[in-house]
Formats: structure tokens, sequence, C-alpha cells
């Protein structure tokens, strides 16, 4: 007799697969993570922006470079804003001179005065020699009220001369001080197109070259200076769960085998609304051998462990519902869940025997 094995194969092929596989629920410790992704930076980064619309004339750095504090980045035309300040320069000298003792205007006022003086002097004497006179009745009291008159003149001529020169020194001092604010205003103009660092570092992007036409608030370059650290992207059903020095598992994009151990040393207390997520960060334990700024990378922050958790394998659940092997179809309450494992807070228990779908 004839034994056709093709289709007992099939046979035995068929009968396998409408058996479904199955499993019991297990208790297990695990590990509560957060994801996020993120990306590398130096702790201190800034960028070195325009401060006025202009043509850059000189680009003083390359990327790489090590740099110091006010150390000058980029010279942008300053041809226009020169000129201004040298004439803001020679209006405000030319301020000085007229306020200082030795200018004519003054000079002349302190001529005036001195002859004032003078006629006050020789006027108060006379007027006393015509009181005693008159005090003896040997003038007339015409002759004594005309000199007491040129007296009480010469004494307000004097006054009025002395007011005039007070005023006219505070007038010139005052324009002394605005030309001096004229001044500062157009130097610090000027100096906005000497664009300057503001602390050490190394320069870890320029964005721009000698010759390019800028705009205000243009970025020119980015520097850097101190540690690597993890800027991390947090969701906002997650970030509750974040604490500092919480352990973060870090995995680098130029280091695709291998994972880095860091603590979380910083929450930012709001919302980012260009990220629309919370940020936080992160230092390494140890430091990679080589790190580059903006690197991308992914981390599971740990939040907390649970002990004896009843597991399930994520694909045996379905809109948290179970099927047993006696065919019943069960309600879970579920937890923690991931693509392989799924927390099961209630509902079947280890000696139960469940059915994939």
């Amino acid at each position: 007799m004839k034994i056709h094995y093709t289709y007992i194969l099939a046979f035995l092929l068929l009968t396998s697969c409408e058996e479904k596989e199955s499993t019991s629920p297990i208790k297990k410790n695990i590990q509560e993570v957060v994801f996020a992704s993120g990306t590398m930076e130096m702790e201190d980064e800034y960028m070195v922006s325009a401060l006025t619309d202009g043509l850059i004339t000189s680009l003083e750095i390359n990327e790489g470079d090590i740099i110091k504090q006010n150390q000058v980045i980029a010279i942008l035309d300053n041809e226009v804003q020169s000129n201004q300040a040298k004439d803001a320069q020679i209006i405000f000298n030319d301020s000085r001179l007229n306020a200082s003792p030795q200018s004519s205007q003054l000079q002349n006022l302190k001529s005036q005065i001195n002859q004032a003086k003078e006629q006050l002097a020789f006027d108060k004497n006379n007027y006393l020699v015509y009181k005693e006179l008159w005090d003896k009745k040997s003038v007339s009291k015409l002759d004594f009220e005309k000199m007491k008159l040129q007296y009480e003149a010469s004494q307000n001529n004097l006054s009025g001369l002395e007011e005039n020169y007070n005023d006219l020194q505070k007038s010139l001092n005052l324009a002394v001080q605005r030309n001096q604010v004229q001044l500062n205003t157009q130097k610090a103009l000027l100096n906005d197109y000497i664009l300057k660092s503001t602390s050490p570092g190394q320069v870890m992007n320029v964005y721009k070259k000698s010759g390019e036409l800028v705009r205000k608030g243009e970025a020119i370059a980015k520097i850097g200076q101190g540690d690597f650290i993890i800027k991390l992207f947090v969701s906002e059903e997650d970030i509750t769960k974040i604490q500092l020095n919480q352990t973060v598992i870090v995995s680098i994009n130029t280091y695709l085998d291998r994972t880095f151990e860091g603590k979380v040393s910083k929450i930012h207390p709001s919302f980012n609304e260009a990220e629309q997520s919370y940020i936080i960060e992160a230092k390494f334990d140890e430091l990679p051998e080589k790190l580059f700024s903006g690197t991308q990378l992914q981390a599971n922050i740990q939040t907390g462990k649970k002990n004896d958790v009843l597991l399930i394998p994520t694909p045996y659940l379905k809109n948290n519902k179970v099927h047993l092997e006696n065919g019943d179809v069960v309600d879970v309450e579920v937890g923690f869940s991931d693509s392989k494992w799924t927390e099961i807070k209630s509902g079947i228990s280890e000696n139960d025997i469940i059915i994939k779908q």
C-alpha cells in the first residue's frame, strides 16, 4: 500500500496552525522608566547674533577655535556709523571748550563783572561820603538821593551780570552733558558693528561667511564651554514622574552599540512652547570618549521599582481583555505597558492560562 506523505504533511501543518499560542502570567520585579528623546549640548552654549543690519567685512573665527572672553568674532561694515561717532565727538569737544572758564563767552561776562565790581566800589565810596555829608546837612537831599540811586544801580548791575554768568555756565554745562550722552549713544551704536564673545569657550558652529549680509538678530556663531550635558524632552503626562538624581540610561546615535548612565541634574520649571514638551537635563556618570554638540540621543529615565508585578506578553492583550484557555474573555486592569510586557493589576492570576488571539 502506497502512503501519500504529502497529504499527511499538509494535514499536520493545518492542525498546528489551528492550535493557538498560550502562556501564563508571570511575576517579576520591574523597573519603571520614562522614555525621552533629546540632544547632546555643552553646559553653557550661547549664540553670537548680529545687533544691527550690516555686511560682514571680517570674520575672525573658525569652527573648533578656542576663544577668550570679549574676543572679536566678526566686524560689520560701519563707515556711516563711524562718521556719525566722529561728528558727535567733535560736537562734544567743542561744547567742553565752550563750558571751560577760558571760553570767550564766559571770559567776556567775567570782564563785565570785574568792571561792575570796580564801578560798585567807586559808587559805594561816593554814597558813603554823601551820606556823611547829608547827615551833617552839608549837601542837598537831591544830590544825596542821586548818589544813592547810582550806588543801588551799580549793585543791581553786578547782581544781574553774576546771574547771567551763572545761567550761561549752567547752560553750557548742560550742553556738555547732552553732547556726552549723544556721543556715548553713537559709540554704543558703533560697538554694535563689532561682535564679541561674552564668555570664553569653543566655537561650535559658524553660520555666516565674510562678505555676507546679516540682519539684526541673525546668528553668526555658536559658542560652548563646560561639560557636555544630556538635554531631554519629556511629555506632559510623564514630567511629574521625574525627580533630581534619577538614573538615566542613554543611547547616543554616535555609539549605537553602547549605552551610558547619568543622573537627572536639572528640571526646567516651565513648558517649552517651541519643543512642545518639558525640558530636563542630565549629566553623565562617566563621559564617553568623544562627544559632539547636537548629537541625537534617546534615554530611559528610571522613575521607580516594583516587586512581584504580574506580567503578560503585550500581544496577548486586546482592548484591556484577555482570552482564557477555557474560552472565557476576561476584563483586566492594566498598569505599566510597553511593546513586550504589560502589568496586570487585577482580573487574572498566575494560575490562569491565556490564549493569544
